[in-house]
C-alpha cells in the first residue's frame, strides 16, 4: 500500500468518540512508522534488524496489516518511541490539542541540507560562521575529550579566516592548517562516528545575515543511515541566543 492511499484511508475514518479510549488505528501506527524509518533513512531491512523482527512484519506493519503488539512494541522501541505507543489505548484528544501537539513538536525544526564532513571547503564554510552547534544523540562521555579537541580546532579554523598568525606569530598555511581539522574529524569516523555539516540561516534582530553551522556525530551502529542522510531538522530553539546574548559556539 502506498503512503497516499494510507493518507485517504486516514481522512476517510468517522470521528472517534470523546472519552472513549481505543487503540491507534492500523493506518495511523503504519504512518508513524514510515515516518520514522524515513526520517532516519532506514532500510527495512535496518529497522527491522535493529527491532529484531522479521523484514515481513515490518513491511506488514508500513501496509496497516495486522501484527502482534510485542513486535509493533519492538519497533517502537527502535525508532525511539516508547513501548506500547501503537498498541496502547488511549482516549482521543481533539483536532485543536492535536494540532497544537502537532506544532509544538514540529513547528520549530527547521531543514537543514548537510553532506560528509571531508573537504576543505567545509571547513572554511564552518570558520567562517559566527557560530555553531555541535550535534551528538547518543554519543557517550567517552567522546567528550575528542569533541573538545574538534571544536578547538574549529575555534582556530576561526581565527586563521581572520589572520595567519597564531601563537608564536609564524605564518601557517591554510591548506595544511584545514588539513589538521579534518585529521581530527577522520578520528571520528575510525571510532564508528559519522560526521556531517551543514549552514543554518538563522536571522537575529537586526542581524539578518546570521548563520549557524551544524555538525552532527552519531554512531554508525545507532543509526547506520546517517551517512546516507542529506537533511537534518533543527529544532530553531537552539540556535537563538539568550536574552542580551550573541550565539556562541556549542
Amino acid at each position: 500500500m502506498k503512503t497516499d492511499e494510507i493518507i485517504k484511508r486516514l481522512a476517510a475514518m468517522p470521528p472517534r468518540a470523546p472519552n472513549v479510549a481505543a487503540v491507534p488505528p492500523l493506518e495511523l501506527v503504519a504512518m508513524m512508522i514510515r515516518m520514522g524509518r524515513g526520517l532516519r533513512q532506514w532500510k527495512k531491512e535496518t529497522l527491522a534488524d535493529f527491532a529484531q523482527v522479521s523484514l515481513s512484519t515490518v513491511e506488514r506493519a508500513e501496509r496497516a496489516e495486522q501484527v502482534g503488539a510485542e513486535c509493533l512494541d519492538r519497533i517502537a522501541r527502535a525508532l525511539g518511541y516508547e513501548p506500547g505507543a501503537f498498541t496502547k489505548s488511549r482516549v482521543p484528544i481533539s483536532r485543536e490539542q492535536a494540532a497544537k501537539e502537532l506544532v509544538e513538536e514540529w513547528g520549530h525544526l527547521e531543514p537543514v541540507a548537510v553532506r560528509k564532513f571531508q573537504t576543505h571547503r567545509q571547513v572554511r564554510m564552518i570558520a567562517a560562521t559566527p557560530a555553531y552547534l555541535i550535534h551528538r544523540p547518543e554519543l557517550g562521555s567517552d567522546y567528550d575529550g575528542q569533541v573538545e579537541g574538534l571544536i578547538e580546532w574549529l575555534d582556530l579554523a576561526s581565527m586563521v579566516m581572520v589572520s595567519e598568525i597564531i601563537g608564536s606569530g609564524e605564518p601557517v598555511h591554510r591548506r595544511e592548517f584545514y588539513g589538521r581539522v579534518l585529521a581530527a574529524v577522520d578520528e571520528f569516523r575510525c571510532r564508528g562516528v559519522t560526521v556531517l555539516v551543514g549552514v543554518m540561516d538563522a536571522p537575529l534582530p537586526g542581524i539578518h545575515d546570521w548563520k549557524v553551522a551544524i555538525i552532527s556525530l552519531t554512531r554508525k551502529l545507532s543509526d547506520p543511515g546517517a551517512s546516507k542522510r542529506r537533511t537534518l531538522f533543527v529544532d530553531r530553539r537552539s540556535v537563538q541566543p539568550r536574552p542580551g546574548c550573541l550565539p556562541h559556539s556549542a
